[in-house]
């Protein structure tokens, strides 16, 4: 079945149209995307993709496409449920802000959620493993480029400050 997104102009606003997942975006259009930053006993979770998706092998905070209709806090509920099948509930989100890409809007939360690694079930098509870093694991993943494009910066525009003082 297609997925389809609400198309964005440059100022995050719906122009009441819809995109195609996989059709490439014309100019001046956007989509949201949202991605959690799940922190549990003062470790971050990252999630590693499937080798058969763009990025395959690299590692990433659980995220994804914004559907047609759904808001971001929506959406990112729905991707950590499907993604490693861990329930958060709206007043678990905080929300953090959001970045610009070169065709999509990013929307970051941070979910400050105790969670046992055990009770994280991950969907196969998306995500091959999961696991808790600290802080300075994170930061040895990014020197060695286990992150995917983009990640590191997008998390240095707000200081790694959800991780950081969790510490």
């Amino acid at each position: 079945m297609a997925e389809y997104w609400d198309i964005l102009d440059k100022e995050k606003n719906p122009v009441g149209r819809l995109h195609r997942r996989g059709v490439r975006l014309k100019q001046g259009e956007y989509h949201l995307i949202c991605e959690a930053w799940l922190v549990s006993r003062g470790k971050l979770l990252v999630t590693q993709r499937h080798p058969d998706k763009n990025f395959g092998g690299l590692w990433e905070c659980t995220g994804g496409a914004v559907i047609a209709g759904e808001n971001s806090r929506e959406a990112i509920r729905r991707e950590i449920r499907e993604e490693i099948g861990i329930e958060v509930k709206d007043s678990e989100l905080v929300f953090m802000g959001s970045a610009e890409g070169p065709t999509f809007f990013i929307d970051y939360y941070e979910v400050d959620k105790d969670v046992d690694i055990a009770s994280i079930k991950l969907q196969k098509e998306e995500v091959t493993d999961a696991k808790f870093v600290t802080y300075d694991e994170f930061m040895q993943m990014y020197r060695q480029r286990k992150l995917i494009p983009h990640m590191y910066d997008y998390m240095l525009d707000f200081d790694f400050a959800f991780l950081k003082n969790k510490r």
